[in-house]
């Protein structure tokens, strides 16, 4: 059986994030990962100065260009003769503009790929036409220990093995050798509801604590073995050297084009974690910050000190909780949970008389998911119901994210859920339960990732190495319930995080714990959410202030960073500010434009 504390660690940054791997094979209800697709840096030589080389494909109509740039593994000994790899992709400027240059690009996680995100012609084509605009360069990193990155971060935990050739820091002449295809890994991680906003979302069983401490452990002797030594990635993965690997970046860049290196300006596009890597960047270099656009804003203070309670997942259940309203606005035309089977599974339709009668028989479906009452009456189903509960939280949480694409498919899932989910769990069509959950991963998009993130490996590695040392800490019973106050769907991943922290031993070699702000080359633009599951928008409101001249902008939606707003007052602010380095002035509070279901 899938242990619910993996997805409960993770549940941080969303099921697109997350490649289950071997894991499946113990838990029917998680989709099994594709296989990955070509290699983009297979052939091409790291470099002191950028060499670009063609590395578009038969499928793409993008020049895409790719490099691979050499930068010391550890800024703190510059010399030493070991070195670090950094993969960047250049989606190029159309040649009939006005040249702007270039705009880097973090989407997230820690563990995001830049280089996935430029790649993915959509997406990357969503970002030019509506963030960036035309005249700039847009370029994708892979940050340190990650993606296409040298040394590699893999602990050999999730499905791909680690390699050899790329688990190590590389010498400055050291010769490129062909990246081979990875193997299969065999190793896998060991094995009272409450009510928020009147939704009934039980807690998980007393044992998850304890898995989760186990799992932790595990997963620390794991990444001992592949990434801890000094030459390998574990201790330069932090967010002060991936900062200071942009500034390699853009000096680069400057180089390339006989620009002075000291007073290179560099651009950049944060989503998520990416704002703290701005906010990292913006702190230490301060007169090299070109336009800094953060989206979706973490907050700085809290993540150093393992005390985010009231910073990440604070309107998680509110947004949720419009689920039910939305659903009932949109009518039964739009939202299939509107009518549907009754409860009992007798095939009648229920009357839907408001939206608290949606709310309602959602609290029927989640009170047959009462993993807490079943364990401790050792009911041998108590482990798949857990499996099912940790599940449906993980997907309802990741909804949020996108929840005017994604609410239609939860809708659904309940239809579909809920004739199966009789009082009596030994009575479940656990095979039709599979295929409901099949399909909603499906019709969401969770059935794709970037071939070679190393998540959750990655948030573990970069946020408990950018953090005050925590090993050997327990968590309070306090503490716990705070967490699961400030979100009954989202509360306890982040406590899973910080247990993952406190059985972490590889500590970095370039310490460094704030504080953020100053006085920047160039006015920032924080952008958010009025109701993001993971960062709240009074972050963006909070760092606006620690930053010189910075000002914000924030959407009236459900969604996590206003870029998956689609909102077009939001569009407007990016692209004035890209385009002409336009802040907003007091009205800078875009409206509802898209409802969930419409």
């Amino acid at each position: 059986m899938l242990q619910k504390t993996v997805l409960a660690l993770v549940l941080l940054y969303g099921v697109e994030c997350l490649d289950l791997g071997d894991t499946h094979a113990h838990n029917p209800f998680l989709l099994k990962r594709q296989a990955p697709r070509e290699r983009l840096f297979e052939n091409i030589p790291a470099t002191v100065d950028l060499k670009w080389y063609p590395c578009s494909n038969e499928t793409t109509e993008i020049p895409f260009e790719c490099a691979r740039l050499s930068v010391p593994l550890d800024y703190k000994k510059p010399n030493n003769g070991l070195r670090a790899i950094i993969p960047i992709i250049k989606y190029p400027a159309d040649k009939d503009v006005l040249y702007k240059g270039s705009v880097l690009i973090n989407p997230g996680g820690p563990g995001g790929l830049g280089s996935e995100i430029v790649y993915d012609v959509p997406t990357a084509r969503q970002i030019r036409s509506n963030i960036i605009g035309p005249g700039w360069d847009i370029l994708g990193f892979d940050p340190r220990g990650i993606g296409y990155s040298v040394p590699y971060g893999s602990c050999d935990i999730i499905p791909y093995s680690v390699e050899p050739e790329r688990q190590n820091a590389t010498t400055l002449f050291q010769a490129p050798s062909k990246l081979k295809s990875r193997r299969r890994a065999t190793k896998l991680l060991p094995n009272n509801d409450e009510v928020s906003y009147g939704m009934l979302i039980p807690d998980d069983p007393p044992s998850w604590k304890l898995q989760a401490y186990q799992t932790a452990f595990q997963y620390n002797i794991a990444c001992q073995e592949y990434v801890s030594q000094y030459n390998q990635a574990g201790p330069h993965m932090n967010t002060v050297v991936v900062a200071t690997d942009m500034l390699s970046i853009g000096k680069a860049l400057a180089r390339e084009r006989n620009q002075p290196e000291d007073t290179t300006l560099v651009n950049f596009y944060g989503i998520s974690y990416g704002t703290l890597l701005g906010q990292y960047f913006a702190t230490l270099y301060p007169n090299n910050v070109g336009r800094f656009l953060l989206d979706g804003v973490v907050d700085a203070e809290t993540w150093i000190s393992h005390s985010d309670v009231n910073t990440t997942v604070t309107h998680a259940d509110k947004a949720w909780s419009l689920f039910f309203s939305s659903c009932f606005n949109a009518g039964p035309e739009r939202c299939s949970f509107y009518t549907a089977r009754s409860p009992s599974g007798t095939g009648k339709v229920p009357v839907t008389r408001n939206s608290h009668s949606l709310r309602d028989r959602f609290n029927t479906i989640t009170s047959r998911l009462n993993a807490t009452k079943y364990e401790l009456e050792g009911k041998e189903y108590a482990p798949v119901v857990s499996s099912i509960l940790i599940t449906l939280k993980l997907l309802i949480f990741n909804s949020i994210y996108r929840a005017h694409e994604t609410w239609p498919h939860l809708s659904d899932f309940f239809v579909a859920a809920e004739p199966i989910l009789v009082p009596n769990p030994a009575e479940w069509d656990l095979e039709a339960l599979q295929t409901a959950f099949f399909e909603l991963q499906m019709k969401m998009g969770l059935t794709t990732y970037a071939p070679v993130t190393t998540i959750p490996e990655s948030f573990t590695q970069v946020s408990c190495t950018d953090a005050r040392d925590i090993r050997g800490v327990e968590i309070t019973p306090a503490e716990e319930q705070a967490w699961k106050l400030a979100s009954r769907v989202g509360g306890v991943s982040k406590l899973g995080a910080k247990i993952q922290c406190s059985q972490w031993q590889i500590r970095p070699s370039w310490e460094w714990y704030g504080p953020v702000g100053g006085a920047t080359k160039t006015p920032i633009l924080f952008a958010g959410t009025l109701l993001d599951p993971i960062t709240p928008f009074e972050n963006s409101e909070k760092a606006r202030k620690l930053f010189k001249g910075a000002k914000m902008f924030y959407v009236d939606e459900i969604a996590h960073t206003a870029f998956l707003t689609r909102n077009t007052c939001a569009f407007r602010h990016a692209l004035a500010y890209f385009q002409n380095g336009t802040l907003p002035d007091h009205n800078n509070r875009c409206k509802k434009e898209i409802q969930p279901f419409f």
